[in-house]
């Protein structure tokens, strides 16, 4: 899989999560980001690899002071249609996670529902930290490790495959695709190192605890302020 070719305008991004990206998982994601993040309608929110701005949207539809931002032209084109559509005044910003170039800062930031392990985690853990305000917010939602895992377990014919040396997700079909995943330490680590302490923790949209059967690995963590 090729990421850029993926959520491109012929990519299957869209069509694999269409079942997904319902009104009522939708709103049920809304409510879960206002909770956790503890959102108002005074705080700046920055919407980390927005997509088609489906969240996005929604916000400033309930009054709130959000921003975009994502990679994928084609995306990023269905999040300004959308959002003309339906005479939302919205800032979509056009550039790569690795490498953000904003003169603002936010007090939420929300990465919601990522392929985390395809960036380069340090790099955008760095930017988080830049954007934030002291004491600000951010919120990173992925993929369980350990539910993966099992999952693969109970799937042998399946096309991945998971190196623990690594501790990356392959496809055995395309050498090119590899999906880092971390561990609650490693992620902690990370984030410290970028004047990120973590908060809390939870297993699902529901704030259930994280274990093996988890769902998701979310995390809420603070812009330390020195």
């Amino acid at each position: 899989m090729n990421p850029k070719k993926y959520y491109g305008s012929k990519g299957k991004y869209l069509e694999e999560h269409k079942t997904y990206f319902s009104k009522k998982q939708l709103q049920k994601d809304i409510n879960f980001i206002i909770d956790t993040l503890k959102l108002n309608k005074k705080d700046k929110i920055l919407d980390l690899a927005c997509g088609n701005g489906r969240h996005t949207l929604e916000f400033k539809k309930m009054g709130f002071d959000i921003e975009g931002l994502d990679y994928s032209v084609h995306l990023l084109k269905m999040a300004h249609d959308n959002a003309k559509q339906q005479k939302l005044d919205i800032t979509f910003h056009k550039c790569d996670i690795h490498n953000i170039d904003i003169d603002k800062k936010y007090d939420k930031i929300f990465l919601f529902f990522s392929e985390f392990g395809l960036f380069d985690a340090d790099k955008v853990l760095k930017n988080v930290s830049k954007l934030l305000k002291p004491n600000g917010l951010f919120l990173l939602d992925y993929d369980n490790v350990f539910r993966l895992i099992q999952h693969l377990a109970k799937n042998n014919k399946s096309s991945f495959k998971f190196d623990f040396v690594n501790m990356e997700l392959q496809e055995q079909t395309d050498g090119n695709l590899r999906v880092r995943y971390y561990t609650v330490p490693e992620l902690d680590t990370l984030l410290k190192r970028n004047k990120l302490k973590i908060k809390n923790i939870y297993g699902n949209y529901e704030k259930e605890e994280l274990d093996i059967n988890s769902r998701r690995i979310i995390f809420i963590a603070k812009k330390m302020s020195s």
